[in-house]
């Protein structure tokens, strides 16, 4: 009689973009003492899937991995997977990177380890119907996806008793369905327990199959599970209990798995594991979905109808969060250069090799999503995303003269058209649908979006920060990350703000009396003008390089509605990184007096605590303040803030003086280690106290800096008290 088998996969991964420290801390406390821990037990034998970044880091610093892992091949324990090279969400991008992404693994993995990867771990088990196509053409054969999605389709869990084939036009792969009851039982519950539920299996399914896969970094990572895993000894007590009931149980690799018996033919649904669907959903249907859940949970029906309740979809998150789409259509936008460079000069080979790797580097999933992992909330992610699409398109442009790009194109694919600007300095998007705001400035020179800020919202998790507990060490080290709630510090409740805009630059707000810099900070401030969120008209003009929104909009006022009408035109030229604005303010039938105008400008430099990232005020850096401060500057004309970790600076002058807010921008998100405040970028808001005269424009004229510091301009550097030099 045929033994009851186990198929273990594992898998690892760290993002772009991601700390040497925290590379090294997950080799340390996970990916090497796993290893260590599997080359005592050689009847155990099981895949590996490590994504590009992750191999190439380890290639570079710890060599010593690779011969292990070599040694472990050797032996059978180890068979390795492929995947996308960078970790992308493969829905999420076009087939041709697709292929390009899987191509890069496949042969990386066969010059290094000499493997042939007949298998393919699926990014976030993100799965779309269309995929099978597409996998079959890069010569996947199998590969594990959560049994949530087989749940979905209709199946009982005692039908997945082992593999699966799905199709497109023919075009075959086997799915193997992970049970996500292993899922929480590894390493979460006891040796005992896991070897109950795989008897139980056995039992109703003799000589069948279960399949487990999943993160690496539950094996150390997570909170308290190095000591867990290794300290106290659960994974050797795990291998070793698998080791003792071969009598009945054979562990083996998830290809083994795939070469058994199919069950039959399946078509899955659009889906993720059950936790990432609901994480996507928006914030009033994340609780609802949450309240439903416990609900069922509570009497005792959530195994029975809890496939029927499901979240969202991973496409949701560029409908929750306009950043993340903002990223993943600047990423198709370089994608479709990289291929019209490829179709006009296939003979460039290296140009196209060093553009791919920096486009799809740039497609790494992590920043383009949130969940109980800092994903979009982690600033440095997202900068190291723009990083590699700026190098990719600043490589595909290198050999052009030096002109001005200017179009009108639906960027953003929401049915509005926004502009678009090309310098040799600047990559520039306005959207003139919405408050006329410039939302993206990349410098080609320092590989840098200067706009890459995160507007602070409401999340549906928002409502555990009341129940959270600092982690005192006490902690259950047992406990999963989806099952505990932490805090890194107490009072992070009192910064919960939904802010009602996207933070980005040139912003135009008309503020009451009332509203102070304490009062803009909380997002609470009222707005007397209808031109933040309201739609710009552009207009083109024949110079190339300037940009033209106006918009015929309204004030309300104690005194009546009020008609104003706003211009800012913006200059570009070709090899300049200053950039002009000028502002234009008309009342159009009457005067009006005592008008607060606030024109409000967005940067975020990562880190709003640190003595290298600071700003001045006139000329002047003020003692003991950062990114992260709150200040007011009175009658003052040129603000700077310099970050000398990049060597990078942005000015801000204006040629009438101002009161000057710098407001930083703190969100409150979950991460593995719980919730955390987050530096997302700071305000500088410039406040003119003014009076218009019917038909009388009030103007003033920014000029905007952004580059290398050593290129700063002299009439910024020599600016003192609001005085341009």
């Amino acid at each position: 009689m045929n033994k009851f088998k186990l198929a273990i996969g594992l898998h690892n991964h760290q993002p772009v973009g991601n700390f040497d420290s925290v590379f090294e801390e997950a080799h340390n406390q996970a990916y090497l003492p796993f290893l260590r821990v599997l080359e005592k037990f050689p009847r155990i034998r099981l895949s590996l899937h490590q994504s590009g970044i992750l191999w190439n880091w380890q290639e570079k610093k710890h060599p010593e991995y690779f011969e292990l892992v070599r040694k472990l091949i050797a032996a059978g324990q180890i068979e390795l997977m492929t995947g996308g090279f960078y970790e992308p969400i493969l829905p999420s991008i076009p087939d041709r990177d697709k292929l390009g992404q899987i191509a890069l693994l496949n042969d990386y993995l066969k010059a290094k380890f000499g493997a042939r990867c007949a298998g393919l771990w699926l990014a976030e088990r993100v799965w779309e119907p269309h995929l099978p196509k597409i996998l079959n053409q890069t010569g996947v054969e199998y590969l594990p996806i959560d049994d949530t999605h087989f749940l979905y389709a209709g199946l009982e869990l005692d039908d997945l008793k082992g593999v699966f084939i799905t199709e497109e036009e023919g075009a075959m792969v086997k799915v193997l369905p992970i049970q996500k009851k292993l899922r929480y039982l590894i390493p979460f519950g006891t040796v005992e327990k896991v070897i109950d539920e795989l008897k139980y299996r056995s039992d109703k399914n003799a000589g069948g199959l279960a399949i487990y896969a999943d993160d690496g970094e539950k094996f150390g990572v997570w909170p308290h599970t190095n000591e867990h895993c290794y300290g106290d000894g659960w994974l050797e007590d795990f291998f070793a209990a698998l080791c003792e009931n071969s009598d009945w149980l054979e562990v083996c690799t998830l290809g083994e798995a795939a070469m058994t018996e199919p069950v039959g033919r399946i078509y899955l649904p659009t889906a993720a594991y059950t936790e990432m669907l609901h994480w996507s959903l928006p914030a009033k249907a994340f609780t609802g979905y949450e309240e439903i859940e416990n609900l069922l949970k509570e009497t005792g029906q959530l195994e029975k109808y809890g496939r029927y309740i499901r979240g969202g979809h991973w496409r949701g998150f560029l409908t929750k969060y306009e950043e993340a789409n903002f990223m993943h259509k600047r990423m198709l936008l370089v994608s479709n250069q990289l291929n019209d460079y490829m179709v006009k000069n296939p003979q460039d080979t290296e140009t196209i090799k060093r553009a791919k790797h920096y486009l799809y580097a740039g497609q790494c999933n992590c920043p383009y999503w949130h969940g109980v992992f800092g994903g979009l909330y982690l600033p440095h992610l997202r900068t190291a995303i723009y990083e590699n699409l700026i190098q990719a398109e600043k490589l595909l442009k290198s050999n052009k003269a030096a002109v001005i790009l200017q179009t009108e194109i639906d960027y953003d694919c929401d049915g509005h058209p926004e502009v678009i600007v090309s310098t040799d300095k600047f990559w520039a998007a306005f959207k003139p649908s919405s408050g006329g705001m410039l939302v993206e400035l990349d410098n080609y020179e320092c590989n840098f979006n200067l706009c890459d800020t995160l507007r602070r919202r409401q999340e549906g998790y928002h409502w555990k920060l009341s129940q959270a507990q600092l982690d005192n060490g006490k902690i259950d080290k047992t406990a999963s990350i989806h099952d505990v709630v932490l805090t890194k510090e107490v009072g992070l409740e009192k910064l919960l703000v939904d802010d009602w805009y996207l933070r980005r630059c040139f912003i135009d707000h008309f503020l009451p009396p009332e509203t102070d810099i304490d009062r803009f900070l909380t997002g609470h401030f009222g707005e007397q003008g209808d031109f933040v969120l309201g739609a710009y008209e552009y207009r083109p003009d024949k110079e190339r390089g300037t940009i033209i929104l106006r918009r015929k909009g309204h004030l309300w006022r104690s005194d009546g509605v009020k008609a104003v009408t706003i211009e800012k035109r913006f200059y570009f030229a070709g090899n300049s990184e200053v950039i002009s604005v000028n502002y234009s303010l008309t009342a159009d039938d009457e005067d009006i007096y005592n008008v607060r105008l606030g024109i409000e400008n967005n940067f975020n430099f990562q880190a709003g605590h640190s003595d290298d990232r600071y700003p001045f005020f006139g000329g002047v850096k003020k003692p003991n303040t950062f990114l992260d401060s709150l200040i007011t500057q009175k009658n003052c004309g040129t603000v700077i803030i310099r970050d000398d970790w990049r060597r990078f600076s942005v000015a801000l002058s204006a040629d009438k003086k101002a009161e000057i807010w710098h407001v930083p921008i703190l969100t409150i998100s979950l991460s593995e280690g719980g919730f955390e405040k987050v530096y997302q970028g700071t305000s500088l808001v410039h406040i003119f106290d003014l009076s218009l005269k019917k038909g009388r424009p009030f103007e003033v004229t920014f000029l905007l800096y952004a580059g290398q510091s050593a290129n700063m301009p002299n009439r910024f550097l020599n600016a003192r008290a609001g005085i341009i030099a």
